[in-house]
């Protein structure tokens, strides 16, 4: 079980660090041009192997804890015991990181393919994926109070406002003719933040040979979706006035509100 973990492991990281370097790669290539394209699909399969390898190594966690993670042959059953549990604890967080870092880049790419035709989107795979999504942000929550930490249940609103809004996008007309470019520009962007996320909480002190504690535990968790979140508020407006939509965006959620 632990070499073929290690292998998972490998293949998982070597996806991560191909994934962020296809992300930043679009970022500030020309719009649509050939390298955005082709470090657009680059990124998009760096996630789907980022996933399935996180969905193979939760179940390692799950069935055998202490085969993927082994201890020393001093250890007290009984402390073996609570480690094996404490390992356990990793599976459910890593299953929801698969769905917040996967979910939105599926989303952005199946936005791209439908564009006009929102209603394309609702297929059973984009449903069960959001909706699992938000289960999984609830099942957050639970974690983290049985668990006592309190960062598992920080970390919920992103599943909840992710599922929650790309279930509504696939059910409402567009605001503007060019809402689907917004859509899919948040929702990459979103799937960055994810994928920063995971990377400084689980790789970056791995690769880099240090771990942070204490209070400055904390920075690893927020600082992407500190820096993301207004960074992707500010993208999207900057279309909007480019396109000589954001009059029109404002109209169309004044009318929703009402």
């Amino acid at each position: 079980m632990l070499a073929l973990y290690n292998v998972v492991l490998s293949i998982h990281v070597a996806a991560g660090l191909v994934g962020l370097a296809a992300f930043w790669t679009p970022a500030f290539a020309r719009k649509g041009g050939g390298v955005h394209v082709n470090a657009g699909r680059a990124f998009y399969k760096a996630t789907c192997v980022l996933a399935v390898t996180g969905i193979m190594m939760a179940l390692g966690f799950l069935i055998d804890p202490l085969g993927v993670k082994p201890l020393s042959q001093d250890v007290s059953p009984e402390r073996a015991a609570v480690i094996a549990g404490q390992i356990r604890l990793n599976a459910p967080f890593l299953l929801f990181l698969v769905f917040i870092t996967f979910g939105p880049v599926y989303h952005g790419v199946r936005v791209l393919q439908t564009r006009h035709a929102p209603e394309q989107l609702r297929t059973p795979f984009h449903t069960a994926l959001h909706v699992g999504m938000i289960a999984a942000a609830g099942g957050m929550i639970v974690l983290g109070l049985w668990s006592r930490q309190p960062v598992f249940a920080a970390l919920s609103p992103i599943g909840f406002l992710t599922g929650l809004g790309n279930l509504r996008y696939a059910r409402r007309p567009l605001a503007t003719r060019m809402a689907w470019w917004y859509e899919h520009m948040g929702a990459m962007l979103g799937g960055g933040i994810a994928f920063h996320t995971a990377f400084m909480v689980l790789g970056a002190g791995r690769l880099l040979g240090f771990q942070l504690t204490g209070f400055a535990a904390v920075i690893p968790w927020v600082v992407p979706s500190i820096i993301g979140i207004p960074a992707t508020a500010i993208w999207v407006r900057y279309y909007q006035r480019r396109f000589r939509e954001d009059q029109l965006t404002q109209g169309a959620h004044a009318t929703v509100a009402r």
